[in-house]
């Protein structure tokens, strides 16, 4: 499911808010000269102007595209400007409680599509228990976002007008539920008829806890992720792990990574990001940390440029090219780095393991 990170709210009815306690940072010196940030407002890490994660674009613009009806509709986002003959495919999926539109990731989308990539956004769901009541029986939602990709496809694919998707270079990403589905759709992109996915980044993927711990929605199973995929999954201090039910060592990513040993070692991460208010805005690790700019999760931040779309980059380059792959996979510098405040302090660096459970 999804909320936002700035209210902060559990998941569905029946349950409770978190609160955060934000302990004001200070400064101490022995001497009497005064550092150049003395007194200054300490704000976050910049976007960096290159690399993973950065503001560089080549693509200054992008088509929007809706398609589909009711719970298989669907969007497709093309780079433009100029426009590619072809491109790498992404296949981004929406948490619960978006009915409408693609506001819940558009900042992500942003970013992918002009960094080259054409975005396919399935639009899954139309209300809180259409087409599925969440992990009670999640098949009706995997059924309408095979429909929404396959239609996105055959859309591009109808038209040489069309940015063409590479079909050999497909990579999903998934939010919350939306995370829950995305690792049931890898396991099963055979027998779906999905692209094979190259590289998977799950983003605090929680199911509500209200069919029981332990993320019943995901299969049992997901041995049928191949061996190579490149593989992220991120929870948050203060998301998912903690306010779901069923308790920590069985929440989140820590019911994911158990089902996943074809992947060896180097091609996975299991990752964890921390709640920083050294300086302002406080960088939060509740649920929505790669939801910047969405109405309710406060505007896009360093944990956005800095974390989630740099390691959305660098895994998605690493799988295709083999380049990159120290800013998304192992305990790199690169990797744990999420930037410095203003005042030079680092971010709290990501925590970065192979197996379950990790825990704040």
């Amino acid at each position: 499911m999804s909320c936002p990170r700035s209210s902060r709210p559990a998941f569905l009815a029946g349950a409770v808010a978190l609160a955060l306690i934000l302990v004001p940072a200070g400064l101490t010196a022995t001497s009497t000269a005064k550092p150049p940030w003395a007194g200054a407002t300490i704000t976050q890490p910049p976007q960096p102007k290159n690399g993973p994660g950065g503001r560089a674009h080549p693509y200054r613009g992008f088509r929007v595209t809706a398609g589909g009806s009711g719970n298989d509709a669907w969007y497709a986002f093309e780079p433009t400007r100029p426009r590619p003959r072809k491109a790498p495919l992404a296949i981004v999926m929406h948490g619960y409680f978006e009915f409408a539109g693609y506001d819940q990731m558009y900042a992500f989308i942003s970013h992918t599509v002009r960094r080259g990539s054409i975005v396919i956004y399935p639009r899954w769901q139309t209300s809180i228990a259409d087409p599925c009541p969440g992990p009670f029986n999640i098949e009706p939602c995997i059924n309408s976002s095979v429909n929404g990709i396959n239609g996105a496809i055959s859309y591009l694919r109808s038209s040489r007008k069309r940015v063409q998707p590479n079909l050999r270079e497909t990579s999903y990403f998934g939010f919350s539920f939306g995370g829950i589905l995305t690792a049931n759709l890898a396991n099963r992109y055979l027998a779906l008829g999905l692209p094979k996915p190259r590289a998977i980044f799950l983003d605090d993927p929680e199911d509500s806890g209200l069919a029981g711990g332990g993320e019943p929605a995901l299969d049992d199973s997901l041995g049928g992720i191949p061996p190579s995929t490149k593989f992220e999954c991120h929870s948050g201090a203060e998301g998912a792990l903690v306010q779901n039910k069923g308790g920590v060592d069985t929440a989140s990513c820590n019911a994911v990574f158990p089902k996943i040993p074809q992947i060896p070692n180097k091609n996975k991460d299991l990752v964890l990001t921390h709640t920083d208010s050294h300086g302002q805005p406080t960088l939060s690790s509740a649920h929505g940390v790669c939801a910047g700019g969405a109405p309710g999760f406060g505007p896009a931040n360093a944990y956005d440029w800095n974390f989630c779309w740099k390691v959305w980059d660098a895994l998605r380059s690493c799988a295709y090219s083999g380049t990159d792959c120290r800013y998304a996979l192992g305990n790199t510098p690169e990797h744990r780095s999420l930037g410095r405040w203003s005042d030079g302090v680092p971010v709290t660096p990501l925590k970065i393991q192979n197996a379950a459970p990790i825990v704040p």
